[in-house]
């Protein structure tokens, strides 16, 4: 990627890791699969190594974050905090669940019709376990508004 940047102006929590569900829901499951295993000697093998996948999955994405500031998207990963998208650059945009392993931030980045990425084909800028808020307001729509994109399903 590059060095870690510094947010200009105001910064939005558009998204972020949530990890103690992620880590506790398939840690009490394993708990119960391994009493369940010693009570009466059955062991579902895929069910402890989806749980263990989803636990290292959790750790991997801990501190993971989509953010927004004055000139873009910023996101937050093991190397730090970059700069994804200028407000300009972005045609459309929306959060993609991925199910039980989290959920990424899609944006269709302006351009021709034949550019990958590009208006036709997406990008996905972060990736995290399951989007926490912090407080009640999701600044997503008002942020589209305001820079003149559209959400990810508008036509």
């Amino acid at each position: 990627m590059g060095e870690s940047v510094r947010p200009v102006g105001e910064v939005y929590v558009l998204g972020q890791s949530r990890a103690w569900p992620a880590i506790a829901i398939p840690g009490v499951i394993m708990a119960l699969m391994i009493v369940v295993g010693v009570l009466f000697d059955l062991v579902i093998w895929t069910v402890l190594a989806l749980g263990v996948a989803s636990i290292v999955l959790a750790f991997v994405r801990w501190r993971n974050g989509v953010f927004a500031d004055d000139l873009g998207l910023l996101v937050r990963d093991r190397s730090g905090l970059h700069r994804s998208y200028a407000w300009d650059e972005i045609e459309r945009m929306g959060w993609v669940d991925a199910g039980m392993w989290g959920s990424t931030l899609s944006v269709f980045p302006r351009g021709g019709p034949y550019d990958v990425p590009g208006p036709n084909a997406a990008v996905n800028v972060g990736r995290i376990w399951r989007p926490g808020r912090q407080h009640l307001a999701d600044p997503m729509p008002a942020l589209l508004e305001t820079h003149g994109i559209k959400a990810l399903f508008d036509s």
